[in-house]
């Protein structure tokens, strides 16, 4: 019986009419701009921002996302590094997706507070472009080679038959799991699960919450494929990262549902409360979108 697998051959750069272009930069920079037009739709429907202080918090939240991924990475491959002034060359190392994540959200605290938007309902709105930003993302992993896994035997796993792909490729004809392609898997699912949980009225944060939960877990799991170094416990670096968040929602989640959604059933300006202590945008504000 012949084993099963998928291949292709990797690519680091295309060069198009003698220009030189980086697939992973192209699709992350698409990512960015594909969540971002995700997030505007949101915001606009559900009345949360207006179009100018948005576009204020996205260059923050970008600016705040490239600073995280990068010091993110730094925390855990300081050791790397030939000489301090390294820490600036982008170019030389890597980036971590989480900590953009965490960059991009604390880049934008302080402005949503100084402007008083809600941060809950602005980071409900940001879920589902997160989840698609981040899947063109893992679609230049899958051209890169990158996040290329453990040896496996199952069937569906991607065996290396040569190309350029990033850092230290297994040898020839060894199959490996491709673990950037369960985590694209899980983003197009999530973005799915976001677009229809987001149907009905929910409490404010719910909708962060189940992305964060459900990519959180996703990542635990899936990195158990990775060939990542260990930092503790038997876990990647990006393992203890997204269990802590994991055990942080799960506890603020349990904790407001004790308290009966009191702290987050306070409605705001141009809003109506419901019996049911969620907060609804009138439909005037609903439709602009």
């Amino acid at each position: 019986m012949t084993e099963a697998f998928i291949s292709w051959r990797p690519v680091s750069r295309w060069h198009v009419f003698g220009i030189t272009l980086f697939p992973h930069g192209l699709l992350i920079a698409a990512g960015i701009l594909v969540g971002a037009a995700i997030l505007r739709r949101e915001t606009r429907r559900r009345g949360i921002v207006d179009d100018l202080t948005l576009e204020a918090m996205l260059f923050r939240g970008i600016v705040g996302g490239l600073i995280g991924t990068r010091l993110a990475w730094l925390a855990g491959h300081y050791r790397e590094l030939g000489s301090p002034l390294e820490v600036f060359a982008l170019w030389h190392g890597g980036m971590s997706l989480l900590g953009g994540l965490a960059g991009s959200v604390l880049a934008v605290v302080p402005l949503a507070r100084k402007r008083k938007v809600r941060l809950l309902a602005l980071l409900d709105a940001a879920a589902p472009g997160f989840a698609a930003g981040i899947a063109l993302g893992r679609v230049s992993d899958l051209i890169i080679g990158d996040h290329l896994g453990k040896p496996t035997g199952l069937p569906w796993g991607f065996r290396y038959v040569g190309g350029d792909p990033v850092g230290m490729p297994p040898p020839l004809g060894v199959v490996v799991h491709p673990s950037a392609l369960y985590d694209l898997a899980s983003l197009l699912a999530l973005f799915g699960v976001l677009l229809w949980f987001r149907r009905r009225g929910r409490a404010e944060g719910s909708i962060a919450g189940l992305f964060t939960l459900w990519y959180a877990t996703g990542r635990f799991l899936g990195d158990f494929t990775r060939d990542d170094p260990v930092r503790a416990l038997g876990l990647s670096g990006s393992q203890i990262v997204t269990l802590i968040a994991i055990l942080v929602v799960s506890a603020a989640l349990i904790l407001r549902s004790r308290r009966g959604d009191a702290s987050e059933s306070r409605p705001s300006s141009g809003t109506t409360q419901a019996e049911d202590g969620r907060v609804k945008v009138p439909a005037s504000a609903a439709d602009t979108g």
